[in-house]
C-alpha cells in the first residue's frame, strides 16, 4: 500500500505519454496487477485519526511515527512488533498487536466489479499480485478476501525486500515468471510505478478505473 504525503519515488525519465501505449502488436503472457486503489480500496486520514485519539497524540505526531517506519515495515525490515513498539514509544501509548492491527487494516475493503474482472481475466491469461505491502494488511485482506485466489504468484514487497518502484521487484517477477519483459502488462494507479515498469521493458497501463482498464486492455489483445 502506498502512504499518503510521503515521497519515496524516483524518476525514471520516460514520456508520460506512452503510459498504456502501443506502437505494435504484442504476444502477451501475463498480466501483472497492483492491489491498493486498483481491486482494493484503503484511505489513510481516517487511521491517523484513530491512532491520534486511541494514544492522545496529535496527527502531526502520528504521521511522524508512521513516516519512521512505514516504508522499511513494506520492504519487510521491520517486523510488526517492532512497529508497533515504536509507535507505543513514540506516541506514549500501550497498543496492542490486535488494537494495532484492528486501525491499521480499518480502512481496507475490496473492490468486488474489479475482483469480478479479475476472474474474467484469469481465464484468458496467467496472472501475478505485484503489491507493496506489509504482513498485517496482506494477512487481513487474505482471511477476509482471499486475495490469493486472483493470482497464480504473489510477488510482496515485504516478502521480496524492495518495494516500487525499485526495479529489483519487477526483476523478480520476470524472474518467476521465466518471461521477456514485453510479454508482461503492468497496472498500477501509479505512474511512476508504471514507468519503472517500462523501465525493464515490461509493458503498462496507468489504472484510472475499471471502465478505462476495460477499454485498453484489448490494444494488447486481451479481451473484457
Amino acid at each position: 500500500m502506498v502512504m499518503n504525503n510521503i515521497d519515496n519515488k524516483t524518476s525514471i525519465g520516460l514520456d508520460p505519454s506512452s503510459v498504456g501505449s502501443l506502437s505494435e502488436p504484442v504476444d502477451l503472457k501475463l498480466l501483472v496487477f497492483d492491489m491498493g486503489k486498483v481491486f482494493v480500496r484503503f484511505e489513510w486520514a481516517p487511521i491517523y485519526e484513530t491512532f491520534a485519539s486511541v494514544t492522545k497524540s496529535n496527527i502531526a505526531a502520528v504521521k511522524e511515527a508512521f513516516t519512521a517506519i512505514y516504508f522499511p515495515y513494506e520492504r519487510g525490515h521491520l517486523t510488526t512488533k517492532e512497529v508497533i513498539d515504536h509507535f507505543n514509544t513514540s506516541l506514549g501509548a500501550n497498543l496492542s498487536h490486535s488494537e494495532f492491527s484492528t486501525i491499521w487494516t480499518s480502512t481496507l475493503d475490496e473492490d468486488t466489479e474489479m475482483t469480478q474482472l479479475l476472474q474474467e481475466l484469469r481465464k484468458q491469461i496467467p496472472l501475478y499480485l505485484l503489491s507493496n505491502i506489509n504482513d498485517v494488511s496482506f494477512g487481513f485482506l487474505e482471511e477476509k478476501f482471499n486475495v490469493s485466489r486472483h493470482f497464480d504468484e504473489l510477488v510482496l514487497s515485504y516478502k521480496v525486500g524492495h518495494i516500487k518502484p525499485a526495479v529489483e521487484i519487477y526483476h523478480e517477477v520476470l524472474k518467476r515468471s521465466n518471461l521477456q519483459p514485453n510479454q508482461c502488462l503492468f497496472i498500477d494507479d501509479l505512474k511512476e510505478n508504471i514507468e519503472a515498469a517500462q523501465s525493464v521493458g515490461m509493458h503498462g497501463i496507468q489504472f484510472t478505473g475499471i471502465n478505462d482498464l476495460r477499454q485498453k486492455l484489448p490494444e494488447f489483445g486481451i479481451k473484457t
